[in-house]
This record gives C-alpha cells, structure tokens and sequence, in this order.
C-alpha cells in the first residue's frame, strides 16, 4: 500500500469516525438527560455524566401512564407489520425480478413512483377506506398500509435477480411449480435480504407516528411514539420524563439490529442497494 493510499484511509477513517460520534452523541445525551432531575438538563456546561442519578424519570413514565400497554401496542404492530412486509413484499418481489407477464415493467416503475409520494398526501384517500370500513380506532388501520412498500418491493427483487433462472427453470422441469419454487427454494437463497427487510420492517413500524396519531384515537390503544407525546402535554416541557421513555422505547431496536447486524449488512450488499 503507497503512502497516499495510507494518507487516504487515514482521513477517511477519521471522517467516518467524526461523523459515527456525531450520530452517537445524541443518544448518549437522551440516556443522561433520563437520569437528571428537570432542572439539570440543560445545564451549561453540559454534564455528560449527572452528578446525582435519579431514577424517577423512569418510575413516573411507567405508573403515571399505561407505558406498558403502549410497549405491548407497539409490539403487536410492529410484529403483524414484519409478517405482512414479509409476506406480500417478497411476492411482490419474486413477481417482478422472475415471473414474465404483459407490462411488468412499465407496473414496476409505477410502484417506485410511490416512493416519491408523501405520507401526508395518501393518508386522506387511506382514512376514507379504513373509516368505511369500520376500521378506524382499531390496529387494523396501522398495520394494513404496510402490505406494500414500495422500498421493500425494490430490495427483494433486486436480490431476487440475483438468484439464476436456471436453478429455478431446473426446479419446473422436475415438476415443481411457482409458488413451490419460490417457498422451497428461492426462499432460503434469500435469508440474508429477509433478515434485513425483517430489520427495516420492524424499525419502520416501532418508529411509526403519523399513521397511529390520525388512526386512533383511544389512549390506551396508542403505540410508544404517541404516547411519549402525552409526556409533555401533562407534564408541560419535562424533557427528563421524555427522555426517560425514549431509551426504553430505543432498547427493542437496539437489540433486533446488534442481533441481526451481520446478516442485515450481507442482505444489504447482495441486493446490489449502495449507501
């Protein structure tokens, strides 16, 4: 390796260190606040490490508030979210990176179109359904939308076009047909973009906001990102509280992602999607 080659993996390995800190101080600044008293959060100079540690932040989040019924929430909808995702998005997938049919492409470039479409703008036409369909106020409004995502779709067929068309025309002629194809044996050549559409998916829906915020309107039926809302509406700007149930609403990401980090970054590279 020359000297500018060092040169440059040095710099870049100090921009990129720069920029990871960057992203990690914040998290580290909501774990501390959570630990302080009201009045020592915003204490200049900052005090990275509270002089005296209160745990009361924590107690109020989870008995002056359903904080659990929100965690139980989040998971029920985070969990239907993956198995839908899963589900309808590698069909989906699997239909445009393999199957041959009239105006697949032109169908495709349309599903990618409706990235570029904000949640704002569908969420009308989306309450309209759901509200004649009695399903307002109830989960089934936070889940269904999330049985196509045009993202999803994009990840599964670009890993899908991966897999050659001979394994699976080899599979036709000893008789086995497409959706035996596809679960027997082109699903298991996808483990590794399952694994990271597992993570986006679970992430998408434990994030989620706006969606629940127009949906339902029952406290006790909220998820976690509503609900901490409710933090600072009772408790005016109490920004420890909030904190407070923030890092425990940020440990289940935490952990699915330390997990499954591997095998998400191998599904990421071999879907041919670059950073």
């Amino acid at each position: 390796m020359t000297i500018k080659q060092n040169i440059f993996k040095i710099i870049l390995t100090v921009i990129l260190f720069t920029i990871g800190i960057s992203m990690v101080l914040p998290v580290l600044w909501m774990v501390s606040s959570s630990l302080k008293y009201e009045a020592e959060v915003f204490k200049m100079p900052m005090e990275w490490i509270p002089r005296e540690i209160t745990s009361q932040n924590y107690q109020k989040a989870v008995t002056d508030f359903p904080y659990f019924k929100w965690y139980g929430n989040t998971f029920k909808t985070t969990f239907w979210i993956v198995v839908i995702s899963l589900i309808f998005n590698s069909l989906s997938g699997y239909a445009f990176a393999k199957l041959r049919f009239h105006g697949r492409e032109f169908i495709f470039a349309l599903f990618i179109a409706t990235l570029m479409i904000p949640m704002q703008v569908r969420i009308i036409p989306q309450f309209l359904i759901f509200k004649a369909f009695g399903m307002i106020n109830t989960h089934y409004a936070v889940v269904l939308p999330w049985i196509y995502n045009g993202f999803a779709i994009f990840l599964m067929r670009q890993f899908f076009m991966t897999i050659p068309d001979e394994m699976i025309e080899a599979a036709k002629i000893d008789g086995s047909g497409e959706f035996r194809t596809f679960w027997q044996i082109v699903m298991p050549l996808a483990r590794p973009a399952l694994i990271a559409l597992t993570i986006l998916s679970f992430t998408w829906g434990w994030n989620q906001y706006f969606g629940p915020l127009i949906y339902l309107s029952e406290t006790t039926k909220q998820v976690l990102a509503v609900g901490i809302t409710n933090f600072k509406s009772q408790y005016s700007s109490n920004f420890a509280l909030q904190m407070a149930g923030s890092t425990l609403a940020l440990i289940p990401i935490l952990a699915v992602y330390l997990i499954a980090q591997k095998h998400f970054i191998e599904g990421i590279a071999m879907s041919g999607i670059k950073g």
